[in-house]
This record gives structure tokens, C-alpha cells and sequence, in this order.
């Protein structure tokens, strides 16, 4: 659908105009105030910059929502059948360790904790999803933010004119691990063991989320797999401390947790009894983590293997994607080579490595001349990336604070929704950069989204 535009416009000028004078000082010494201390930083840098939300109307948030539960469907349908059929499951590129977690959680249903969607809003108003993450960050530090704005001068004033809601995230972590842990059998929060230690980039979120989730009842402990482990009469327990919840830090705790767990660890016992849950599931997780995933759900879409509404569904949603490989495959209904396809026409694509994350190994065609295109073509044959369609990008005009006055600056975003429990989708993370690249790492920002209709 096409979104209307005046509106939104409207809204706009007016929150602008009214960032002047002594509402703007109040309202730009709270964010940055909230972002100090609430910790929504990355290596001491704090991530708050815009004076505004970004805006959607009720119709777009309407439309977001129904985006991301079709195509979150058909991710979970894609993990459920690589659980119970190994043939389908080499579609998807695995590394080959994820075979042995196939038996420990493999096919337990109802892990799904949370999730994130991460997508962009084209000039066509649609949403279009590049990826998923399964352990996402930014829930804590977007609640936070968001009730920084919800507080704000500009929002007191706005919002005599405006009706806003605000859609909710952290508060939906605590819920949806307290449904979790009542799938075992038990009551309230969980108690939480954390693989770790954190990574660079995730040390301040991870401050962050151990205080939000300890004040929110979570009892949570960070351990590694050479901890003083046991497992009897149904119950885990780190030395002292008994376990309800496993997950992880970083990629590093990951990493401890996968090498230093065997089948006999206790850990890997107890997640295999049902006794303990691995937050989002051991063996999802790592299925989901992988961009060919979505370039498998892209071929099948394509194909006609949901059904033709949820097909048409994905095909407006999910920008075309490849597992990157010698064949034939389709492309806008005709049958292509796929790297002379993709060689001949780089400014329509986009090449990334399958398991890397944080925009690492990311290379935009447009960007690319052509000798460092077919190179990295080169590389991606070798190795497991994936080829995806371009989505045309929207810059638009955000109030920063710059020395007691505003200034203007273009700015990208884009639009992240969560997802909850059995796919509930609600809350977003919000990221604005002047570059394509909106990775926090590579120096982008923190927005919060907000549903607004007149009055």
C-alpha cells in the first residue's frame, strides 16, 4: 500500500517548530541526560542524536505489523523442517556443528523467546526485511529512549494536538521470559545462566540488560562451561546457583558454550531432558543467525511453496536473495544464470557473508567498481554468502541538537520490529545514519518509533 504522505507532514512541521527556545534545551537536556545514565551507549559513545521520532501513521503500522508476522511465519516454517529433514536442512548452508544440536532441542517446540526483523521503508511506503536476528540487541536501551521522548517538553506539547503510542519493547522481554519458563513448569521469571564474557561491542548493552532484568525479578548469573556444573534430580545448577534459562552473552560466550558443552556436559544433559531451556532454542538459533535462511524462504516464495497469499506476501516484503552458487535460478519470473546474472548487474545487488553480523564483509554493489565486484564475487562462490536485491533507500530530514540551536541533518533509518513468544510482533529498534551502513558499530544512531494521528 501506498502511505499517505500530508499527514505525516503535518505532524512533522509541527514537532519541529515547536523545538525552540526553552523546549528544546529541556527537551535535549533529557534525552542525553536519559542516554548518560541509563547506559544507551556503545564504548562510552552515547547513541541518542534526533530531536524527533520517526513517525508512522496507524495504516503503516498496521501494514508493518502484518509484514512481520507473514514473514516471520515462514522463517519458523523453514527452521521446523530443517529440524526433522536433513536433506532440506544442506539447503540452508550449514557449518556442520549444528547437526549435533538437531538431538538436544531440535525439534522442542515453543522456545522462541525474541527476535528481530531488520528492514527499511522504501519510497513505495512498503517494508522490505534483509535479515533476522535471534539474539538481538537494543529492547532495553529503545525503552528507555522512547520514555525519555513519551516525558519530553516537545512531546507534552505535541501530543495536544497529536495522539501517540509509543509500541513497547523491553517490557516484553520480561513476559515473554516468564512464558518460557512457565513451559517447564514454573512459575514467574526465570533464573538466568549467561554465557560469557561479553564482546566489545556488546559490553554496554550487556550492563544494561543484566541490571533491567535483575530490578524486573530475573535471578541471572554469567558462567562459563568450566564452571562447577551439576545435573541431578532434574535440576542445573552453576556451583550454588540453579538454572532455569541458558543463553548467551556474545559470540564469544556462544562459542564457550557450543566447544566447551559436550553431549555428557551437564548443560548439554539438562537441555536435552526438557529440564532447562536454551532461551530461543540451541538449534533455531543457529539456523536462524544464517542470512541463508532467507535466501532460501526467497527461492521458495518465488517457487510458490507457501501458498499464493503468504507468497505474495514474501515476494513484497523480502527484497530477492540467493545462496551465492553455480546454477539457474529465477528472477522476476525467468529462469537466470545466477553469477553471470549478478556479475552483469551490480548496482541492483548486495553481497554479504552468511554468518558474519554487524555489518561486516557487507559490499554494495553501486558503491563497488567492477574489478572489486567480481573479486568479492570470487570470494562468496568459495566461501557462503548470499546475493540480495537493492532496496532503494529514503533519506529524510531529522532536528539534531548543535550548540543551543537546531540543525537539520539527512539522515537513513531503518525500521526493526521485534518479534515475541510464538512470533507476537511488538516494538521496534530504530537506527538513523547519513551513510547506508546503520550499524551502531560503524557509527549510527539510536531513534525510537512512534504511532501518530491527529487529534
Amino acid at each position: 500500500m501506498s502511505l499517505p504522505r500530508a499527514p505525516l507532514a503535518d505532524a512533522i512541521c509541527f514537532y519541529d517548530d515547536l523545538l525552540q527556545g526553552d523546549v528544546l534545551r529541556r527537551t535535549h537536556e533529557q534525552l542525553q541526560r536519559t542516554a548518560e545514565r541509563k547506559g544507551v551507549t556503545l564504548g562510552g559513545r552515547v547513541l541518542y542524536r534526533t530531536l524527533r521520532p520517526y513517525f508512522v501513521t496507524p495504516p503503516q503500522h498496521a501494514d508493518i505489523q502484518r509484514a512481520t508476522y507473514a514473514v516471520g511465519q515462514a522463517l519458523e516454517e523453514v527452521v521446523r523442517r530443517a529440524a526433522v529433514d536433513a536433506a532440506f536442512r544442506e539447503s540452508l548452508c550449514p557449518q556442520g556443528w549444528e547437526e549435533l544440536l538437531v538431538p538436544v532441542d531440535g525439534q522442542r517446540a515453543g522456545l522462541a523467546t525474541i527476535g528481530r526483523l531488520d528492514g527499511f521503508v522504501g519510497p513505495d511506503g512498503v517494508i522490505r526485511f534483509i535479515e533476522f536476528n535471534p539474539y538481538p540487541g537494543g529492547p532495553i536501551n529503545s525503552h528507555s529512549l522512547g520514555e525519555a521522548f513519551d516525558t519530553s517538553a516537545v512531546m507534552e506539547a505535541f501530543s495536544k494536538r497529536y495522539e501517540v503510542v509509543r509500541p513497547a519493547t523491553a517490557p516484553n522481554l520480561v513476559t515473554a521470559l516468564t512464558v518460557l519458563n512457565g513451559r517447564a513448569g514454573r512459575k514467574g521469571p526465570p533464573s538466568l545462566a549467561l554465557f560469557g564474557p561479553p564482546g566489545p561491542d556488546d559490553a554496554d548493552e550487556e550492563v544494561v540488560y543484566q541490571a533491567y532484568l535483575k530490578d524486573h525479578g530475573c535471578d541471572l548469573r554469567i558462567v562459563t562451561a568450566d564452571d562447577d556444573w551439576t545435573y541431578a534430580d532434574g535440576v542445573l545448577r552453576a556451583g550454588d546457583f540453579p538454572v532455569d534459562v541458558i543463553t548467551f552473552i556474545s559470540s564469544i560466550g556462544f562459542g564457550g558454550l557450543v566447544v566447551g558443552c559436550g553431549p555428557d556436559h551437564p548443560v548439554m544433559r539438562a537441555i536435552s531432558d526438557g529440564a532447562v531451556n536454551f532461551m530461543n532454542g540451541l538449534f533455531r538459533s543457529t539456523m536462524l543467525r544464517s542470512k541463508a535462511l532467507f535466501a532460501e524462504v526467497s527461492r521458495m516464495a518465488d517457487e510458490g511453496a507457501f501458498g499464493a497469499e503468504q507468497d505474495a506476501l514474501l515476494r513484497r516484503h523480502l527484497p530477492w536473495t540467493r545462496v551465492v552458487r553455480e546454477g539457474m535460478t529465477l528472477r522476476e519470473g525467468a529462469r537466470v544464470d545466477l553469477l553471470s546474472y549478478v556479475a552483469g548487474h551490480r548496482e541492483h545487488f548486495v553481497l554479504k557473508p552468511a554468518f558474519d553480523y554487524g555489518g561486516r564483509g557487507v559490499t554494495l554493489g553501486w558503491n563497488t567498481d567492477a574489478d572489486t565486484w567480481s573479486a568479492t564475487l570470487k570470494q562468496a562462490l568459495e566461501e557462503t554468502w548470499v546475493v540480495q536485491e537493492r532496496i532503494p533507500l529514503v533519506k529524510a530530514s531529522y532536528p539534531v541538537f548543535d550548540g543551543g540551536r537546531v540543525r537539520h541533518e539527512e539522515l537513513h533509518s531503518d525500521i526493526n520490529p521485534f518479534l515475541w513468544e510464538e512470533n507476537r510482533p511488538e516494538g521496534f529498534l530504530v537506527r538513523m545514519a547519513p551513510g547506508a551502513m546503520l550499524n551502531m558499530s560503524q557509527g549510527g544512531s539510536l531513534g525510537t518509533l512512534a504511532v501518530v494521528r491527529e487529534r
